[in-house]
């Protein structure tokens, strides 16, 4: 009988990324309704808890193809304009994603590679 459970990652937000969520939290609390900036809130927790399967789905961040680790991204749209990258990578040998940053898409994108050392 073949299984059809798909393969399931343990998913880690490393110190740096929590602490650049709630940069998140705080500027969605600042500039958006509480309802609204909730809802956002809770989706982009979503988003990266989809990474649990599949995590190879999202783009490898142009940013960061320099470094060892693999970096990739999916994209989350707060807004018409405004999408935030959830970046990470994967460390298939233990079945873990590590979640490194959530960076906001407005920013410039040179600090990616600051901000994920």
């Amino acid at each position: 009988m073949e299984s059809t459970e798909k393969s399931k990652f343990e998913v880690i937000i490393t110190d740096p990324g929590d602490s650049y969520f709630y940069e998140v939290l705080e500027y969605l609390y600042d500039n958006y309704p509480i309802d609204r900036a909730e809802e956002i809130a809770n989706e982009l927790r979503d988003t990266t808890k989809e990474l649990h399967y599949q995590p190879e789905r999202g783009t490898p961040e142009p940013q960061l193809v320099h470094r060892s680790k693999g970096y990739r991204y999916i994209l989350y749209k707060r807004t018409a304009r405004a999408e935030i990258k959830v970046i990470y990578y994967i460390d298939a040998s233990s079945g873990v994603v590590y979640v490194t940053d959530f960076f906001p898409t407005e920013k410039d994108n040179a600090q990616i590679a600051k901000r994920n050392v």
